[in-house]
């Protein structure tokens, strides 16, 4: 603006001097014109003047002072233009548009016609390599004439004097606001100017180099642009399928703990390590987009959530049975069988108690985390029990073929508790029987219920039977307690090999876990704690020697079909007492449960 504003001024400074030089041409073409006219014609002409030289010096004053006039009206209009200009650029802050609009942004210059001729636009940018900033300043630009145009449209400056003229010279800016332009000169090597030509880039073009990168490219380029790009489609892929597991993965976290049927939190559990053990590694080893191993990867990943899914529902919806009115209904009813049963319940507790003593804590929460080098999975808060041993391949051979010598070496390393453990392993035998013998007597304490649960739905009794007995009052003995045992587990670096075996913890595995930790101790120890053991059978032995009748109360089998009968040392083997048939009877739970480690 203010090369053009200095422009305008100088047109009117270079109007009055015209002004004054003409005149002077005239005076100065005049004087000589005389002498080359016939006296009597000159002497007219002078005496013309000489008579009206006031009328001819008034009239040049009125030319001299009508182009002063004219040039101060001049010089005010460009004033008021230049004004309400600036205002305008102001409003539309582009007070600098002198610098953002030009006539070209750079210039190439060539050395032949051809080259003149077949310039364009992708050489330009692949020999600067400015698309980026051809793109600010077209962007720029075309910001500028949006902001222009609207602005001719309908604005506040309509009605100001000289605003058409303005408008016109905002009109010019606009011719200037299509894009970056570039102008091509074709100049000689003797330094002659033979040709021009531009090149225009607006936003459209520029997006099309973006979105065509290869148009800039050569093919080696083009080349290693395609194999980033499908690398970069691969791994957008994969986490893509990463998401679909910690998806999963999030589900089963927040699910489990609230869970009705607590055996489920096993399936739960497996569910997951499936999935880890199925696509973890399997997704990082996928090296094509379009392989087919996605699809499969897709249907069992599916095929995981359904079931996690269904477990978690399956769940709810016995969960909203127990909530029910009719569940409620139902409990009432059976409030006194409940209350009857209230002490054996009590008892069947303090066993299953007892075995968790005798063995350690059942179960534990643990954060696992598989084997992910990317760290792309999600930890899962996996439930496993605290006898899981993870050893090498070599020993997990090893501990195949000789179970018993394994489970010392891993779990029973301190041998000064050798004695105290022996104990415990011989008091759990006992234990787990008489769980084994509670349970059958349970299963037939639940026929008495069956008047009352007729309106159960089937859904509630195959799913969740324990625990629907268990919250009608009744002593249910948890699988998990009975079904004691030790793991073993090997896992490759890498995840990709997973095994795993478990040692039941039966009467047999017991005795011979004895057997091996005696040999461990003296040989008198051994001997005496040998004598002291005691089996399945002589238990037997000891009830039908008692006629399946009570030492202390002579309550019996044959007068209550469901009692539960338990042979007990007469000398506590806390007291030094054996395992031996004149050191046992029978007794029934309420009175082995009153006498403890007593000698009675």
């Amino acid at each position: 603006m203010a090369r053009r504003r200095k422009k305008q001024e100088s047109k009117g400074c270079s109007l009055i001097i015209l002004c004054f030089v003409m005149i002077m041409i005239v005076f100065g073409a005049v004087s000589p014109l005389l002498f080359l006219i016939e006296l009597p014609e000159r002497v007219a002409i002078i005496n013309f003047v000489k008579d009206n030289a006031v009328i001819i010096t008034v009239i040049l004053s009125i030319v001299i002072l009508a182009i002063i006039i004219y040039t101060i009206h001049s010089k005010k209009i460009e004033k008021q233009r230049g004004a309400l200009m600036d205002e305008i650029l102001d409003h539309l802050n582009l007070s600098n548009i002198d610098d953002l609009v030009k006539g070209f942004d750079d210039q190439v210059i060539v050395k032949s016609k051809q080259t003149l001729q077949n310039y364009d636009e992708a050489r330009y940018l692949r020999e600067h390599d400015n698309l980026e900033d051809v793109k600010h300043i077209a962007l720029i630009r075309q910001n500028i004439k949006e902001d222009v145009e609207n602005f001719l449209k309908n604005n506040e400056f309509m009605q100001r004097p000289q605003y058409e003229y303005v408008a016109d010279w905002l009109g010019d800016y606009l011719l200037l606001t299509d894009g970056y332009r570039v102008k091509i000169v074709y100049i000689t090597s003797a330094g002659n100017h033979r040709g021009e030509r531009f090149i225009e880039y607006s936003l459209p073009a520029v997006t099309k180099f973006e979105e065509h990168p290869e148009y800039l490219m050569t093919k080696g380029e083009y080349n290693k642009m395609l194999k980033q790009q499908k690398k970069e489609a691969l791994e957008r892929q994969k986490h893509n399928y990463y998401d679909k597991v910690n998806s999963i993965i999030d589900f089963a976290n927040g699910s489990k703990d609230n869970l009705i049927v607590k055996s489920r939190i096993k399936m739960l559990d497996e569910l997951v390590q499936q999935l880890f053990d199925r696509t973890i590694n399997s997704i990082q080893k996928i090296k094509q987009i379009d392989s087919d191993e996605w699809k499969m990867l897709d249907k069992f990943i599916h095929d995981i959530e359904s079931k996690v899914q269904k477990i978690v529902d399956d769940d709810n919806k016995i969960s909203q049975y127990y909530a029910s009115d009719d569940f409620k209904q139902i409990k009432d009813t059976c409030t006194s069988l409940s209350v009857s049963r209230k002490e054996f319940n009590e008892y069947i507790e303090e066993k299953a108690q007892s075995i968790s003593k005798l063995f350690g804590t059942r179960i534990v929460r643990n954060e696992t985390q598989h084997e992910d080098t990317y760290n792309y999975i999600r930890v899962y808060r996996k439930s496993i029990t605290p006898f899981t041993a993870e050893v090498s391949s070599s020993v997990f051979g090893s501990a195949e073929n000789n179970p018993i010598g394994y489970i010392i070496k891993c779990f029973y390393q301190d041998k000064s508790q050798y004695e105290e453990q022996i104990q415990k392993l011989r008091i759990l035998i006992e234990e787990l029987e008489t769980l084994k013998e509670a349970k059958s007597i349970i299963e037939n304490y639940k026929k008495d219920y069956d008047q009352y649960i007729q309106s159960v739905p089937d859904y509630v009794l195959k799913n969740d039977e324990d625990g629907f007995y268990s919250r009608l009052g009744l002593a249910i003995i948890d699988e998990s307690v009975l079904n004691v045992e030790y793991k073993f587990t090997y896992t490759s670096n890498g995840g990709m090999a997973q095994r795993s075996f478990t040692v039941p913890m039966n009467e047999e595995n017991i005795i011979e876990l004895i057997n091996q930790l005696e040999s461990k101790l003296s040989r008198e120890a051994q001997t005496k704690e040998q004598r002291a053991l005691m089996t399945t059978k002589l238990r037997a032995s000891i009830k039908k020697r008692d006629h399946y009748t009570c030492c202390h109360c002579g309550n019996s089998t044959y007068k209550e079909p469901n009692l539960l009968l338990e042979v007990d040392h007469i000398i506590p083997i806390s007291k030094g007492g054996l395992t031996l048939e004149e050191n046992l009877q029978t007794l029934c739970w309420k009175c082995n449960r009153s006498k403890g480690a007593k000698i009675v």
